[in-house]
């Protein structure tokens, strides 16, 4: 019988998230250097796009386009921790013990960064909407993600369920 620890779907899953912590890391380090020069090198940026700066193109557009450079990294670092959770979690289930309260304290928590995600992308939403609208031919679309809040939603009860599991473990190995 095939131990649990070199299941290939495991180990599949883990260089899959280890790939993807690599770019939320690397989206949300680029997103939080661009948001200065966005803000501070703005007059630069426009001369270099044109002499007199393009049309809709200004001080206060290129401050909101450097908020939402830091919104986007926010989000990239709570995808971060995230995925963090999850890698946790699959090296626990590779190691045999996937009921523990520690991993239902850590989907808990991914519960709560797949809120924070949908929280913070809204206003970013609002944002790019109202740079859209002061860039000539420039066009975006907002919207709520029911998706995310079902993530969340079935990440807490994930959470409840390895609770209640742990619990039951414990109280079987006390009888036993």
């Amino acid at each position: 019988m095939r131990s649990i620890t070199h299941d290939p779907l495991l180990a599949l899953a883990r260089g899959v998230i280890l790939v993807s912590m690599g770019v939320t890391a690397l989206i949300g380090a680029l997103f939080l250097v661009l948001s200065p020069f966005m803000v501070f090198g703005r007059f630069d940026i426009m001369a270099r796009i044109s002499g007199d700066g393009p049309d809709g193109l200004t001080t206060d557009t290129f401050i909101a386009i450097g908020g939402v450079l830091i919104l986007i990294a926010a989000m990239a670092a709570c995808a971060f921790l995230f995925l963090r959770h999850l890698l946790r979690i699959i090296d626990s289930v590779g190691q045999g013990d996937p009921f523990n309260p520690v991993n239902a304290g850590r989907l808990a928590a991914m519960g709560w960064l797949a809120l924070a995600i949908e929280g913070i992308s809204f206003p970013t939403g609002l944002v790019a909407a109202w740079i859209a609208r002061t860039v000539k031919d420039s066009h975006i679309g907002i919207g709520f993600s029911l998706g995310g809040v079902l993530l969340a939603i079935i990440l807490f009860i994930l959470a409840r369920i390895f609770r209640k599991g742990a619990e039951m473990r414990a109280e079987l190995e006390g009888t036993v």
